[in-house]
């Protein structure tokens, strides 16, 4: 069966039409007696005009037929060929069906034509086998003869998205339409506050989005739908797209957006760079500090009362001693270099805190961000149980510290001396 037939007088018969597209009523050939001569457009075969019990119209081969095209299409193929066509006329373009190209090269099931001939589009209703390749070439063929393509499945294929394509789905109790399930897509930019990249540009992506298809089939035919390679895949439910149909002003806004997220990732390994120099630097200038005061020569012990000579050879050297109480202001200080290491060193941006509990920490002080601990200042000694603090940075305020912490910590303990506070400008 077939939607169309050629007479010899009346030229391309289309029984989609209310007057064959010849004005010429379908009465003229249904049951006409004599019977009209008609034959198939495809194979040349005899044809006559029939309808189904649903009313449907449509032209038949007559017995003994060879192998044709248009016989061997399914029912599903024509309704969506039927439907195609009613989309087209219905945005006011001209639909024609069955249409072969000028070398024979092709076959459009419907050959939608602009008002003023400009503008030439075949829709395909692809529902039979087919590989990319196939499609592809099959494209390229539409493309020599200025013939833009929509192909529509009714299943998803490998194909489906590697040309521009459509999946419909088909009219229903809930969907009394024709849809379009998937092809169709717009680009959003949602704002977000997670890093540096989030806050600039946001998070650009694309997502899918449906339409029935008599409106798709208009924005289609009057370019307010386009088809687009996607940078990356789009992953739905149920394939994953690597070209869609899209409005042109989405194509113009994910570019923009491309752009002010490639300007913002240079900005921001630039960052990146100014930081890592930066704590380079401090690192090279805390090891030659450290380096410094391991190389001063102690200082010399407070006079001590005389004693006999026995008494010194047995009495102990005084160690150096932990101090508890700092001063507020040299408290403060510790607590602010460290935060600057921290960010130095790790990366992360964390603060002191005490909502753990001292004895985890030594007596210390943690520095989180987050809910992660990442550093520790001035844990004492004589508490610490360095499988607690495996792991973290510690800070401490100057050799001596560093010496009496060293004498315990496992290798691979990352002792840290603070920069010594500056004196009080006078």
């Amino acid at each position: 069966m077939g939607f169309t037939a050629q007479h010899d007088g009346r030229g391309r018969l289309d029984a989609t039409q209310p007057d064959l597209g010849c004005t010429w009523a379908w009465e003229a050939v249904h049951r006409a007696r004599p019977r009209v001569m008609m034959v198939c457009p495809e194979c040349a075969h005899p044809m006559h005009a029939k309808v189904s019990r649903y009313g449907l119209r449509f032209f038949a081969h007559d017995p003994g037929s060879p192998t044709c095209a248009l016989a061997g299409e399914s029912m599903e193929h024509h309704l969506l060929k039927l439907e195609m066509a009613t989309a087209v006329r219905a945005a006011g373009y001209h639909a024609e069906l069955e249409v072969r190209g000028p070398d024979g090269d092709w076959r459009a099931d419907v050959m939608a034509s602009s008002p003023d001939g400009s503008l030439r589009m075949a829709w395909e209703a692809q529902l039979s086998p087919i590989t990319v390749d196939e499609i592809t070439q099959r494209t390229a063929r539409f493309a020599k003869d200025a013939v833009r393509v929509c192909w529509v499945a009714a299943k998803l294929r490998p194909w489906v998205g590697e040309v521009p394509s459509i999946h419909v789905r088909p009219a229903s109790e809930g969907e009394p339409n024709w849809t379009v399930a998937g092809g169709l897509a717009r680009f959003t930019v949602d704002t977000c506050d997670e890093d540096f990249l989030c806050r600039s540009v946001g998070h650009g992506e694309w997502h899918e989005t449906g339409a029935d298809l008599r409106s798709f089939t208009a924005w289609a035919l009057t370019g307010r739908a386009v088809p687009h390679r996607l940078p990356s895949w789009l992953h739905t439910d149920q394939h994953a797209w690597t070209g869609v149909w899209t409005a042109p002003q989405y194509i113009t806004a994910a570019a923009a957006y491309q752009q002010a997220h490639d300007r913002a990732v240079a900005e921001f390994e630039e960052q990146q760079r100014i930081q890592e120099a930066e704590r380079r630097r401090r690192e090279a200038e805390r090891r030659a500090r450290v380096a410094a005061l391991a190389a001063a020569p102690p200082k010399p012990p407070a006079q001590q009362p005389a004693v006999p000579e026995q008494g010194r050879r047995t009495a102990p050297r005084p160690e150096p001693e932990w101090q508890v109480n700092l001063p507020s202001r040299e408290r403060e200080h510790l607590h602010t270099a460290a935060v600057a290491e921290t960010r130095l060193l790790l990366g992360v941006n964390a603060q002191p805190s005490h909502r753990d509990g001292d004895r985890r920490w030594a007596l210390g002080t943690p520095l989180y961000a987050g809910d992660r601990p990442y550093a520790v200042l001035r844990p004492r000694p004589q508490f610490v149980d360095w499988e607690q603090l495996k792991g973290l940075l510690i800070f401490v305020r100057n050799i001596d510290e560093l010496r009496l912490l060293g004498r315990t910590a496992p290798n691979g303990t990352r002792i840290i001396v603070l920069p010594e506070q500056e004196p009080p400008a006078r």
